[in-house]
């Protein structure tokens, strides 16, 4: 393999001198070029070797016509080695390209695990003066698939005979002598993956685990399911949750267990599609990112509630709680160590001064506040806050750690974003493997922890950058080690499990077994008169057109070089009829895009795939297959297949099939033909050609003149009296050619609930309906199947995967122009979808009424759950407010009884108050909307005082969330006294209170933090609408999103 200079990983230390082509290195010697070769310090170097190549004939290797030209071979760490040159430049290049190449590696196996690692640096240089050189270094693990490295551009070929800048000399001398200098360093490979480029890489055969697929984002998870996995005491536990009756798509226990098991046995990356699916999430849910802490939470709540009443019952709290909690978040911002931040946190906190304690009876008094902690649970999970972490100054991470003094808390963090993965000690005082996904890795105690908690300035003379933090850390109480990762084997599994996912292994396997070995074989698909007389449609059968129901077809399995009399024998056992009458006809696409029946096969000592070849198919192999004893057919003799047509009934269906003589009359063959349909009377008969084209037959014609040959299809029908025309509900359908056309229209759809906030979702509705049905016909089908009055249901179209908008009833709007298909749907084309909403109001009301959307907030600034309130079109505020108030009764004593009606965009005022004689048409269909009852402080306002908007957000001015109010400032009043005011006016607990922060917020100025004795009338002169009194503080109520995150995670079964 060759490298480009930019491809080799760049070194660590100072700066490569040289490292422009052009540029020579007169500064150092070529002696010196050892120290230029830094080895990283968790590197071992096991031997140093340096080799000089003085070529003595360049003019004859330039001209050599192989372009290439190799160094003698030399030997080095066991291994034998030589130097690669073009001298012509690599792939008509204009430098110098040089490689250090492998002979051992080139002898191995391709499939050896024979590898070497080398720090190496190649050098150009003059051969009497080794003060003129270039040089360029590299890493590389050799190995039988990579056999050299090195680089396509050492030094530009121009520049070896010219004198570079301060160089007294060139690197060619007498135009045919130059030097070649290979510095090399063996590098221990400790964890055996050194340099690893992971092609064919097998992380079970290396390390005895395997990975978790990432379905898009989730890496927190597979990176928790690793560290459960290991902790044997849970993942017995879950093995006896019974699960032999669940339901496998709902039951999160038995996807659970299935990963368990597979991550002991299996010897590939294991999907977790089938636990996320059990959660009732869907591919969206997959691609957002969570917190790894909140996810533990809401999955061990989910699993404990599942263990219940079951042999598991309990595992959970005797592994990870102690007398109260089972997580603590440790903050280890400005502590030296792990110990140091649990010092911290147990310290004593004296209330005095503005902070004293209010004792009931006693007023405020000096206090003392702590944290005594009793007891430890025996798996310790550490959440770090990472985030405000200085590598400088902060914690290291031990393998051990002495907790007698302190207890654990939990604290579900915020951090989100960036990609998890997993350090774990597979066994007790084992090896360290890093879990990143589907790949799992062996590594150093040194990559496990200082490459990811920091790094000792004690012993570092230069401190690197780290874009890896730790963000949970797992202890294991050393006394309950054995018992709780005692090894798991198979006799510890219910026996049900075992058989279930072995016989899923074994399927699985096949399944990767006939993936590998399908070139071997053809997948044929047939049908029978059987499967031909179910048929309603064009054709004999459906097999592509997704747009309307396809046929149930047989399919047979069948090896390429299988002898065709062998084939027949196959099926002939599948139908369990006697092989001597089985009769097999390829199918055909004919040109007009009908599928029919076309040759019989009667060369039975060929293969399979001779055939194929022969009949020049190039599609999959689909076949007729005929079990029915015909008389044989004349020379000329033609396969007619017919179909029935009834009127009545509105029915079609093939009756039979007949050999006919291409030189007979159509009208001679009448008699049979009404004999196969079952027909008296006078009939009329038709040619089917295509979709679009069925043609009333001349009965004068000869099957030959009327160009009818085997495979074709007529279909016969009674020609109806007029008063049996009359009685048809559509009297079009007394003819066969309307019924193609109406078929020709037939859309299957499916209709999706767009159900109301707490309404229950219904489960979709599929229907065939025709294209040209209108609003009323559609919903008149809809109604008896979602149990709901037609004329209160209300089409939607959809964009994506959810409703777009509302579909206006009107007598002329068609299904087609609803769905927007096009008049011809593709046979691969995606299904039609509608989406429906289920109204307690005829939706002809919706041309004068329309639905609003909006939620109240309380004295204590809670928000209610969204209501949607059905007001005229021409409404005003106030009658909004009326219909409000006849739906919800509000608190009779202490406010003002008075209500108002805002906006809200991003967490702030769009609208502060709407007035009552505004009309609801500004109100856009989106538009977030609120009710407050208008606080009697406002209203009561003094001639001094003025109202600011207040609104709430999380760390960053930008990260909003909550509901905005607005507040009285009175002149001249100290902001402790109305923070006070404030937080008893929203009903805001003491304890929240004490980790708010307040700040003013003047537009496009920085923000100002607010201090006790801050006078905050000052800072409100000249406001405008868009300043305001921001609080910042932990959002709660889980209904804004996270930065970076998919929100609040749920897990709904």
């Amino acid at each position: 393999m060759y490298a480009d200079p930019a491809e080799p990983q760049a070194p660590v230390g100072p700066p490569t001198p040289g490292s422009d082509p052009m540029d020579a290195e007169p500064q150092f010697r070529l002696a010196d070029i050892d120290s230029l070769i830094p080895t990283q310090a968790n590197h071992t170097v096991e031997a140093s070797f340096v080799y000089r190549w003085d070529i003595t004939d360049w003019k004859a290797k330039k001209a050599l016509k192989e372009r290439r030209a190799y160094s003698p071979d030399f030997e080095f760490n066991g291994a034998r080695w030589r130097v690669l040159i073009f001298p012509n430049g690599n792939n008509g290049g204009d430098s110098l390209s040089v490689f250090l190449d492998s002979i051992t590696a080139a002898e191995q196996p391709k499939d050896s695990n024979w590898h070497l690692c080398l720090q190496f640096a190649i050098a150009v240089s003059n051969p009497d003066d080794d003060s003129v050189f270039k040089h360029m270094t590299a890493n590389h693990r050799y190995n039988p698939a990579e056999l050299d490295w090195g680089f396509n551009q050492l030094c530009k070929l121009n520049a070896l005979s010219t004198p570079m800048d301060g160089a007294s000399k060139a690197f060619l001398e007498d135009e045919d002598r130059l030097t070649i200098t290979v510095f090399m360093k063996a590098i221990k490979d400790e964890t055996g993956i050194l340099w690893h480029n992971f092609l064919n890489y097998d992380s079970k055969k290396v390390t005895g685990c395997v990975g978790l697929k990432n379905q898009g984002a989730t890496c927190y998870m597979n990176s928790l399911l690793q560290s459960l996995y290991f902790i044997s005491y849970f993942r017995k536990a879950t093995f006896n949750i019974p699960t032999d009756t669940d339901e496998p798509t709902k039951s999160i226990p038995l996807a659970l267990q299935r990963i368990f098991y597979q991550l002991q046995f299996s010897d590939q990356p294991v999907g977790t599609t089938e636990l996320t699916k059990s959660f009732g999430w869907d591919t969206l849910d997959s691609f957002m990112q969570h917190d790894v802490q909140e996810f533990n939470r809401v999955l061990q709540d989910n699993l404990e509630s599942k263990m219940k009443g079951t042999k598991a019952e309990g595992a959970i709290s005797r592994l990870f709680v102690g007398k109260y909690k089972s997580y603590i978040k440790s903050n280890v911002k400005g502590f030296k160590t792990l110990h140091d931040s649990f010092v911290d946190y147990i310290a004593v906190e004296t209330l005095d001064g503005d902070n004293k304690y209010q004792a009931e009876g006693l007023g405020l008094q000096d206090a003392k506040k702590g944290v005594i902690f009793t007891e430890f649970p025996p798996v310790l999970h550490l959440q770090l806050k990472r985030f405000e972490y200085d590598m400088e100054k902060d914690a290291m991470f031990p393998n051990e750690i002495d907790l007698a003094p302190f207890f654990v808390l939990v604290h579900a963090g915020d951090l989100t974003g960036g990609h998890y993965c997993a350090f774990l000690r597979a066994e007790k005082n084992g090896k360290w493997f890093k879990f990143d996904d589907d790949r799992v890795t062996p590594v150093t105690d040194q990559d496990a922890t200082e490459e990811n908690f920091g790094v000792d300035s004690t012993t570092k003379t230069k401190l690197i950058k780290r874009f890896t933090n730790a963000y949970m850390l797992v202890y294991v109480r050393e006394s309950n080690a054995d018992e709780i990762l005692k090894p798991i084997t198979s006799e510890d599994i219910p026996e049900h499990l075992r058989v279930r996912f072995e016989e899923e292994r074994l399927a699985t396997e096949q399944k990767r077994k006939d993936k590998e070995e399908q070139h071997l074989y053809f997948n044929a698909k047939y049908i029978t008169d059987d499967d031909i007389q179910k048929h309603h449609g064009f054709d004999l059968c459906n097999l592509d057109d997704k747009s309307l129901p396809l046929s149930q077809v047989r399919s047979i399995k069948v090896k390429k070089d299988t002898k065709f009399s062998a084939f027949k024998q196959q099926l002939a056992e599948d139908l369990a009829v006697p092989v001597q009458k089985i009769k097999v006809w390829t199918m055909v696409h004919r040109q007009n895009k009908t599928i029919r029946v076309d040759t019989l096969i009667t060369d039975e000592d060929k293969s399979i795939e001779q055939i194929r070849d022969g009949l020049k198919i190039q599609s999959e192999l689909r076949f007729y297959v005929d079990t029915e004893d015909l008389p044989k057919p004349d020379a000329d003799g033609i396969l007619i297949f017919i179909k029935r047509y009834d009127p009545l009934a509105g029915k079609i269906h093939v009756v039979g099939k007949s050999y006919f003589s291409k030189s007979q009359k159509v009208q001679d063959a009448l008699p049979q033909i009404l004999d196969l349909a079952g027909l008296q009377g006078t009939v009329k008969v038709f040619e089917e050609v295509k979709p679009s084209m069925i043609d009333p037959l001349d009965m004068t014609k000869t099957f030959g003149v009327a160009e009818l040959g085997t495979g074709d299809i007529l279909c016969v029908q009674n020609d109806l009296p007029k008063h049996e025309i009359a009685e048809l509900v559509d009297p079009r359908a007394s003819s066969v050619v309307y019924y193609f056309e109406d078929f020709r229209n037939r859309l299957p759809v499916t209709f999706r609930h767009k159900n109301k906030d707490k309404e229950a979702q219904l489960p979709d509705v599929d229907l065939i309906l025709s294209k040209k049905m209108a609003y009323d016909a559609i919903v008149a089908k809809l109604g008896p199947a979602v149990n709901w009055d037609s004329a209160k249901i209300q089409l939607w179209t959809q964009q994506g995967s959810i409703a777009k908008q509302p579909i206006k009833r009107s007598a002329t709007i068609t299904l087609q122009e609803m769905a927007n298909p096009g008049y011809y749907i593709p046979a691969q084309a995606a299904p039609t979808i509608l989406h429906f909403e289920l109204l307690d109001i005829p939706v002809t009301e919706l041309d004068t009424k329309r639905y609003i959307k909006l939620s109240f907030v309380d004295r204590q600034r809670h928000e209610s759950d969204p209501i949607e309130l059905l007001v005229l079109k021409n409404a005003t505020i106030g009658d909004l407010l009326k219909e409000f108030q006849a739906k919800t009764k509000l608190p009779a004593a202490g406010g003002s009884g008075k209500l108002r009606v805002f906006e809200v965009h991003n967490h702030k005022f769009y609208k502060s108050a709407f007035a009552e004689t505004d009309f609801v048409s500004c109100i856009t269909e989106y538009a977030v909307i609120y009710i407050e009852e208008i606080p009697v402080e406002e209203l009561e306002v003094g001639e001094t005082d003025q109202i600011v908007n207040v609104c709430h957000f999380a760390k960053d001015t930008s990260r909003g969330h909550g509901v905005p109010f607005r507040f009285v400032v009175k002149q001249g009043e100290v902001f402790s006294a109305a923070k006070a005011r404030l937080i008893e006016g929203n009903g805001i607990n003491e304890k929240d209170a004490t980790k708010m922060k307040f700040f003013w917020l003047p537009q496009m100025q920085k923000a100002r933090p607010l201090e006790d004795d801050d006078i905050l009338s000052d800072l409100t002169v000249g406001m405008n609408a868009q300043d305001y009194l921001g609080i910042d503080h932990v959002d709660r109520s889980g209904k804004s999103l996270k930065a970076g995150a998919g929100g609040a995670i749920k897990i709904f079964n």
